[in-house]
């Protein structure tokens, strides 16, 4: 056994440097986002400033579930019950105990935020103890029965409206609340699926009969990843609620908790930064397809996605010959044809049932992605950039024995 030389280990910095680093940076996140709401709410209308905010908080979602369903590898379908409970826990503080208390604005949606995650918190170790021993089909249609609880428990409580909506809270979350909450979301997690128990995760998730004969407590496991990802869904839910102004047991739903998911497989099962892009492309891609035109530019940039991906696949024989280029070209070119044929053919009739057509066309996009790409856009990997990455790896290199 040899020891590497003393100066190839790198150096470290001390706690306070950390620490001072770790402040400068925080107050720099802060500025800037208090810079961009400052943008937002000056330069941008208040549709596409809607659509902004909405992307964060189906981020902070998706991540979340990211954590059980791709990390841990456990499939839940009740996500959308853990962000009732922060929607309705936390409104239940800012509409009866807030103006009791008097407290200010921002320390009032504090408070609020808090208890709903708390509250998601424990309702996710409530209903992890005694399910997660489950696995797969089981415990999706335990999670499933316990969101479909939750919602109707919900419309039987007058104190919070009961079926119609608990309406009237006040408006307090801006893009400096929602986004400094994606980035806590994205750093929390990434930071748990780095640790020693998101290596127990990960190994739960590839063999969970191996990671119990070696010693792994796996029911511990899928609790810790549970009460986390319900933790981080109830700040969603308080979040959406005092951005709305209100909370209504119809968003969520059954199809709320499909919506979450569908982000999650489509990003790539364990992939945290394609749980984002994938938030993110599929809240885009349903407001754009409320116009024929925006179904027509998703339609072009489609058929580009799927010539870059096919790519590889056919290049060592075009390499060979380049004649064999057609059968690579084909798809999309015949496709084209089509879309240009029914842009000029079709506009209108599509322009006056563009409001039934659109989750027709959404569905079969989603189909054709997972058809081009179907472990996911990241798949198990994350976005950096290359420079990035290496100093990455090279400031977390360890000395060698």
């Amino acid at each position: 056994m040899t020891l590497a030389p003393a100066d190839s280990q790198t150096p470290r910095l001390s706690n306070a440097a950390t620490w001072a680093i770790r402040l400068v940076l925080g107050i720099l996140l802060i500025a800037a986002l208090l810079g961009v709401q400052y943008f937002i709410a000056e330069r941008i209308n208040d549709y596409v400033a809607r659509i902004i905010l909405l992307v964060g908080m189906n981020i902070i979602m998706a991540v979340s579930l990211n954590l059980i369903n791709g990390i841990t590898g456990q499939f839940s379908l009740g996500h959308a019950g853990f962000m009732a409970i922060g929607a309705y826990v936390s409104g239940v503080v800012s509409f009866y105990i807030g103006p009791r208390l008097g407290l200010p604005d921002p320390l009032l949606l504090t408070l609020a935020i808090a208890a709903g995650a708390l509250a998601a918190a424990f309702a996710g170790w409530l209903v992890g103890l005694p399910s997660l021993r489950l696995r797969g089909d089981y415990l999706a249609i335990v999670t499933l029965g316990f969101a479909e609880i939750i919602r109707v428990v919900i419309t039987t409580i007058e104190e919070v409206g009961a079926a119609r909506g608990f309406n009237g809270l006040p408006v307090l979350v801006n893009f400096a609340w929602i986004y400094g909450a994606v980035f806590l979301c994205i750093l929390v997690v990434r930071n748990l699926a780095s640790s020693k128990i998101g290596r127990e995760m990960r190994a739960v998730r590839d063999d969970e009969v191996a990671a119990e004969a070696i010693g792994i407590n796996t029911t511990r496991v899928k609790v810790v990843a549970f009460v986390f990802s319900s933790l981080l869904a109830g700040v969603a839910g308080a979040l959406q609620a005092h951005f709305n102004g209100s909370a209504h047991p119809d968003s969520f739903g059954f199809l709320r908790s499909v919506e979450i998911v569908v982000m999650v497989v489509l990003g790539g099962l364990g992939s945290i930064s394609g749980a984002a892009i994938a938030a993110i492309i599929l809240t885009l891609l349903e407001n754009v397809l409320r116009s024929v035109n925006g179904v027509f530019m998703v339609a072009i940039l489609l058929i580009l996605f799927a010539v870059i991906v096919t790519f590889p696949k056919h290049k060592p024989a075009m390499q060979k010959n380049l004649l064999s280029a057609w059968r690579w070209l084909l798809g999309p070119v015949l496709f084209g044809i089509v879309l240009a044929a029914g842009y000029f053919q079709g506009y209108s009739w599509l322009s006056s049932n563009i409001s039934s057509m659109r989750y027709v066309i959404y569905a079969s996009i989603l189909i054709i992605l997972m058809l081009l790409r179907p472990q996911g856009l990241l798949g198990r990997s994350e976005l950096a950039l290359p420079r990035l990455r290496r100093f990455r790896n090279e400031t977390a290199a360890e000395p060698v024995l």
